[in-house]
């Protein structure tokens, strides 16, 4: 796997909608198996009261994160969770001057490692939250910042709409559709992914990418279509892209909804943090359940096609496994003992708020 990419902390709030894994995973499920990213995509499995939940990331930064965020819900209301991360910016019974998010912070049990990782990093987080601290955010603000201020492109009256027919009307209208295409081919070409998000590993480089579009084609596409299909002010994803916030509460993603934040604190799921190669820790336990991102992008195409051969020989029948790729599908997957459940597929593809993942769902025989 690509270990130079995943070795810092790239993402602090998600750049995977976790609806998808939210709604598929069953209660009560004995033992769950996800990566971490920043802990957005993991940590709401949990209200969904699994026994065992393994999270696991190549990045030990990222797992600090997904500690504090857990330690965040579990012990803080509602409101000073949202506040902490940065989803909100301040407290509403707070103090006239401001709020203090490092007096939050003193409250949670964390780690001596993952405490004294924060600490060193308290000039990033105390003045805003986490939420936008990563590299993944920092990106897609600039690119934000750049349609907005040196484009000129106004958004906003898209994301006011109250309708998906309002939403439709405003985006015909309004869209400035010659310099966002213009822009686009830019900033979404193979060259800009590669050097300047994936750090020289993007996975949708042309000798790898099974896409057919470009990333630029690629995605304009799948945005008209979600402009069309989805309400944009509820989607986290796109308001921080085209308005450089979270400017609409209806959008913030599942870790934010105070219904799920309530469940995670009554749970009792014991959470073990693997810090590693996710090719050595699947096989050790039968999961019912595997969430994997994308990383399966950034697997050797042998390892990727026998992913689901490299789990346990006691996997039950029923266990689930979800796969995302993004311009680099996996092509030749050993399914023996699966059955693939593109149904599903095209589903998650609907449902999924960020537009650029095609889904990859199985379940053991």
């Amino acid at each position: 796997m690509a270990k130079e990419y995943f070795s810092d902390l790239n993402y602090t709030l998600s750049n995977e909608d976790t609806r998808i894994e939210f709604d598929l995973l069953p209660e009560g499920a004995e033992r769950v198996f996800s990566i971490a990213g920043s802990g957005a995509r993991c940590l709401p499995l949990i209200a969904k009261n699994p026994k065992y939940l393994d999270v696991i990331d190549m990045s030990v930064s990222q797992l600090y994160l997904c500690e504090l965020r857990l330690q965040a819900m579990k012990t803080l209301t509602y409101e000073e969770y949202l506040f902490l991360l940065g989803y909100r910016g301040a407290l509403q019974g707070g103090g006239d001057s401001g709020d203090d998010r490092e007096v939050l912070f003193k409250k949670l049990s964390l780690s001596e490692a993952a405490k004294n990782y924060w600490v060193e990093r308290k000039e990033g987080w105390k003045p805003k939250g986490f939420i936008l601290l990563g590299r993944w955010e920092s990106h897609f603000q600039k690119l934000g910042f750049l349609f907005r201020e040196i484009l000129q492109c106004d958004f906003s009256k898209v994301f006011e709409a109250q309708s998906l027919e309002e939403q439709i009307e405003l985006y015909e209208k309004h869209w400035p559709k010659l310099r966002w295409n213009s822009f686009i081919r830019v900033a979404a070409s193979e060259y800009v992914f590669n050097k300047f998000l994936y750090k020289g590993h993007f996975s949708g480089k042309s000798e790898h990418k099974t896409e057919e579009r470009s990333p630029s084609k690629f995605i304009t596409e799948e945005f008209d279509r979600i402009f069309r299909t989805q309400l944009v002010r509820k989607n986290y994803f796109m308001q921080i892209l085209f308005l450089g916030r979270i400017a609409y509460e209806e959008g913030l993603p599942l870790e934010a909804h105070q219904h799920v934040v309530d469940l995670v604190k009554k749970s009792k799921t014991e959470i073990r943090y693997l810090n590693g190669n996710l090719l050595e820790h699947l096989p050790q336990h039968a999961y019912d359940f595997i969430s994997l991102s994308d990383t399966i992008s950034y697997l050797e195409a042998q390892d990727a096609n026998q992913i689901l051969q490299k789990l346990s020989s006691n996997t039950k029948s029923g266990s689930q496994m979800v796969i995302r790729s993004f311009m680099r599908a996996p092509t030749a997957i050993d399914v023996s003992g699966w059955k693939a459940l593109s149904e599903k597929d095209q589903w998650a593809q609907r449902k999924d708020g960020t537009g650029v993942y095609q889904f990859h769902i199985f379940a053991k025989s």
